[in-house]
């Protein structure tokens, strides 16, 4: 008998490889060793990304924005920006992969170089690649019996979009707008038909200089926004998921002296960067033989992961904060601001738990009446409760922390609250074995008896069963009507051999 294999392929967009990189970004203050830096806000902006053989380049902008106490007392703020470029090492990188490359600044330090300070940030970039994949499988032919199972491939479809947010808000009398923070927290991501569309809320903080006086206020504005990515593949209720990043933000203040008052403008652009899952089921085999004929299997993995569902979840945190300066009663306390959490989360069956850090820095006046500042971190873990989370389910989490309020109620502790809000998606990965290769042998030796007794073992299959007796699940079935799959292991099939007579 003529054994000929026969192989199918199906091709799509594979999630690739994870990487994370990091480098050091520097920026110069000239003539500044003479100010006391009180804080400084780091932000960063990708500029580009491009996938060449065993790497990923990628480049961007950090931007400083920094309060200070000038040698005179005098409050005064400054913004400064460095462009860098850096690479990430990766052996299966190849022109025909694209990435989605996100930054963000884990460290910052300060210190002086002769009349000089400068400033370095450690900027991290997470990056996910995009491989162009093709299955190959086998697909039957002849003289191959296959147990085929359908079985779910899946593929990633990216999509990029912007989004023009502006706010204006009014607040007390102020002189000079010293820096903003803005953090951004997702409460919705859905496809609908032709796109993605993406809700959430930006927490736009505004320190500022009081009009007349050398003391320094804070503001805090929750905007919501909404944008729509277009996207010509999705379809309305397909799993998918987004990540925004702020990439320019211009906030000027409007001061009306007559009535006191100050309007804030805003106008900020976002990154949206989103992508759906696409799963199509197809037909792959679990299991091979080929009567008659010893074979080797090369089996083979089909993996993935997708989102199965995303959630929103609010708590207020509270307690004693770390402080990275002493204070005492002689303090006096002004603002909160630059307000941002660190959160990580661990699936459980029905709950994931939140764990992570809410930083802060509080300004304030110490008792000659000087301008200075103090860190705050309030470490917290609580559950969220979820009827979809499993163990071992991996849990995203994107988070911003609002309403940061201080007070000393103990000389030289502080005690900090705030309401952390998060947005939580759980995916689960997905395994399926198949054979993705045969290397037909030599031909099995045949027994010369007429008839034999197979004795089977408790709990075979009809295709376990065919495979032994090296015949078509078929023609198993119909010489053997009588038995029921999976089997006892107390039958017994009677196996006829037909035999051929020389002359």
């Amino acid at each position: 008998m003529a054994v000929s294999p026969k192989y199918e392929k199906y091709e799509y967009t594979a999630q690739g490889a994870n990487l994370r990189s990091q480098s050091i970004v520097e920026c110069r203050l000239s003539d500044w060793s003479d100010h006391t830096i009180l804080a400084v806000r780091p932000s960063v902006v990708l500029s580009g990304a491009e996938v060449v053989s065993g790497e990923v380049r990628y480049g961007g902008k950090l931007y400083f924005s920094v309060v200070a106490a000038a040698e005179d007392g005098t409050i005064v703020g400054a913004e400064r920006g460095a462009e860098f470029s850096h690479k990430a090492d990766c052996e299966s990188a190849a022109p025909v992969q694209k990435a989605d490359v996100f930054l963000k600044v884990e460290k910052t330090e300060i210190r002086q170089d002769g009349r000089s300070i400068i400033l370095s940030a450690i900027v991290t970039a997470e990056i996910s690649l995009y491989v162009p994949a093709q299955l190959e499988y086998l697909g039957g032919g002849s003289g191959v019996v296959c147990d085929f199972l359908p079985a779910r491939c899946q593929s990633v479809i990216r999509a990029r979009g912007s989004a023009e947010i502006e706010e204006e808000f009014d607040t007390d009398y102020v002189g000079d707008v010293l820096l903003h923070s803005e953090e951004v927290c997702l409460t919705r991501v859905f496809a609908a038909a032709g796109s993605i569309d993406v809700s959430g809320e930006i927490n736009l903080g505004v320190v500022a200089k009081r009009e007349g006086e050398n003391e320094i206020v804070s503001y805090e504005r929750m905007i919501p926004f909404r944008a729509e990515i277009p996207c010509d593949e999705a379809v309305s209720g397909m799993a998918c998921q987004a990540r925004v990043n702020v990439t320019q933000v211009n906030v000027s203040a409007v001061c009306e002296e007559d009535k006191n008052r100050c309007r804030i403008l805003a106008q900020i652009t976002l990154d949206i960067c989103g992508k759906v899952y696409r799963s199509e089921e197809i037909v792959l085999p679990r299991d091979v033989f080929v009567p008659g004929y010893v074979c080797a299997l090369e089996k083979k993995k089909l993996r993935f992961s997708e989102p199965v569902c995303a959630f929103t979840a609010t708590e207020r945190i509270g307690g004693t904060a770390a402080i990275d300066r002493k204070v005492d009663f002689s303090c006096a306390l002004q603002a909160s601001a630059l307000a941002r959490a660190e959160v990580a989360a661990i699936a459980l069956d029905g709950e994931i738990t939140a764990e992570g850090v809410i930083h802060a820095v509080v300004f304030y006046k110490d008792s000659a009446g000087a301008e200075n500042c103090v860190k705050v971190s309030l470490p917290f873990s609580f559950p969220v409760r979820s009827d979809r989370a499993r163990r071992g389910m991996h849990a995203e989490v994107c988070a911003l922390v609002c309403g940061v309020a201080v007070r000393q109620k103990t000389e030289g502790e502080l005690e900090a609250e705030g309401t952390l809000k998060l947005f939580v998606t759980l995916e689960t990965e997905e395994e399926a074995e198949y054979v993705g290769g045969l290397t037909v042998g030599q031909p099995q030796a045949e027994s010369q008896s007429a008839i034999g007794v197979y004795v089977p073992s408790a709990g075979d299959t009809l295709w376990e069963t065919a495979k032994k007796l090296g015949k078509q699940p078929e023609e198993v079935q119909k010489a053997n009507p009588e038995l029921t799959f999976p089997l006892s292991g107390k039958e017994r099939i009677i196996v006829y051999r037909k035999k051929q007579i020389g002359f």
